[in-house]
Formats: C-alpha cells, sequence, structure tokens
C-alpha cells in the first residue's frame, strides 16, 4: 500500500486549488496528519463549537472533564505570566491558566454574540493549543482511548470553522480525521517513548514499531478501530528515566 507521511496541513499550507485536492484524494491512501492546523488562538465562537462536541459525544470519556492545553510553540518560552482574555465589544474575561498549562474554556452568549476573540498577552506565534481530556485514575503511564477519541473530536470541531468547503471537502472524503483507518492523527506523547501496546480486559497487543515517531516523541493509535473499545488503554513504554 502507498503511504502518503505527507502532512494534510502542509498541502492545505501550499494553496492546492480545489480541483487538485480531490485528485489528490483519489490517490491518497492513507494520510498521517500531526495537526489539524495547530494554529496559535482561534475564535472563541470556534471554541464554542468544541465545547458543543464535547457535550455530544461525552459518552467517549463520560468521567472527564474537557480542558484546554496551552503549550510554548519553542523550548525556550516560557508559561510563567501568561495570561488568557476573552474579549469583545463590551466583553472581557479573564480565563484563569493552571500551573500545569490547562485552562478551561467559560461559555458566555454574550461574548458569542459579540464574536469575541480569544488574546493571550504573548506575541502572535509564541503559544499553541490542544484539547485535553483525561478520565481521572488513569495511570500516567497510560492513555485511555476514549479520551483520544474525544479529544480529536473536539479539536475537529474547532479546527473545522477555519477550512475552506473544499478543503473540509477532502478531510471528509478521507473519512475525517477521527473515524477513518485512512487518516492517521498523530499523538504527542508525555515523553519519549520505546513504544507501546493497547490493552482491553484479557486482550493485549504491542503497536508495530511504526506507530511511533522519531525520537519516540510522538505516536498513532487506532482511534477508528471498533474492535478497541472507548476502555481501552495506551500502555506506554518508557525510552528511559524522567527528565
Amino acid at each position: 500500500m502507498m503511504k502518503f507521511t505527507l502532512l494534510i496541513a502542509m498541502m492545505l499550507a501550499a494553496g492546492i486549488a480545489p480541483a487538485q485536492e480531490a485528485e489528490a484524494v483519489k490517490e491518497v491512501e492513507t494520510v498521517q496528519i500531526n495537526a489539524l492546523r495547530d494554529p496559535d488562538f482561534k475564535t472563541y465562537r470556534a471554541f464554542v463549537a468544541g465545547l458543543d462536541a464535547f457535550e455530544a459525544k461525552q459518552s467517549l470519556a463520560p468521567s472527564a472533564a474537557l480542558r484546554f492545553l496551552l503549550r510554548p510553540s519553542t523550548p525556550d518560552i516560557s508559561i510563567e505570566g501568561v495570561t488568557i482574555r476573552i474579549a469583545g465589544n463590551d466583553t472581557s474575561i479573564g480565563v484563569p491558566l493552571g500551573a500545569d498549562g490547562t485552562f478551561a474554556m467559560p461559555r458566555d452568549q454574550a461574548a458569542l454574540d459579540e464574536d469575541a476573540e480569544i488574546i493571550l498577552n504573548r506575541k502572535k506565534g509564541s503559544f499553541r493549543w490542544r484539547p485535553s481530556v483525561r478520565t481521572p485514575d488513569v495511570r500516567a503511564n497510560a492513555r485511555r482511548l476514549g479520551d483520544l477519541r474525544l479529544e480529536c473530536a473536539v479539536r475537529w470541531a474547532v479546527e473545522r470553522k477555519d477550512l475552506s468547503f473544499a478543503r473540509r471537502t477532502l478531510f471528509m472524503a478521507l473519512g475525517g480525521p477521527c473515524t477513518s483507518k485512512r487518516v492517521h492523527l498523530v499523538q504527542q506523547a508525555p515523553r519519549a517513548i520505546a513504544g507501546y501496546r493497547m490493552v482491553a480486559g484479557e486482550r493485549s497487543e504491542t503497536a508495530p514499531a511504526t506507530a511511533v515517531g522519531a525520537g519516540g516523541r510522538t505516536y498513532v493509535v487506532p482511534l477508528h478501530d471498533a474492535s478497541w473499545p472507548d476502555d481501552a488503554l495506551v500502555e506506554f513504554e518508557f525510552a528511559g528515566p524522567a527528565g
């Protein structure tokens, strides 16, 4: 099988015309995605779409809460002193940022009506975000599959608002970023891993070496595979001691 590790984000950034996009879909059998776009920050309305997706699909992780993770775009940037604000014409709402870099996005109808923006007190490009869905009591060396599925659903709901019709069609033609075996969404490892195994009850399978990225910092899991229940665990084999 021909496998493209070319990122969808790179193809979109290249300005491929809709007709070319349609042709590309015919040729691509498997696409690996590091991020849908991995932007700085979206509008408040886009984040609310993520909140809606979380509520609609919360059965994937019924015990989890939705937070968002703020992360520096380069290692030399500190999160210390960073503030987040929802800003509209008449609205200004501070969003508390936890010491772990996570925050909860509140619902506010006035901010939604005003098409408010999300403002950081740092220059553009300094920080990026990801959804964070964590079921309580999952061990530090593991992730729950349903949590990862729900994170993907939230991210897709937020990101798709900024994609053109043709580009949204491209994703959907591949089966969607969260439910298609043709799309491999790359996950960030908590730290460098040598590999992982999938565990659900008595079933246990070691992931192929190709499921782990260079340096062990990323990995791909079968989000689409319904034979693995949402309670299945992705158990990491760390490459070395913490730190």
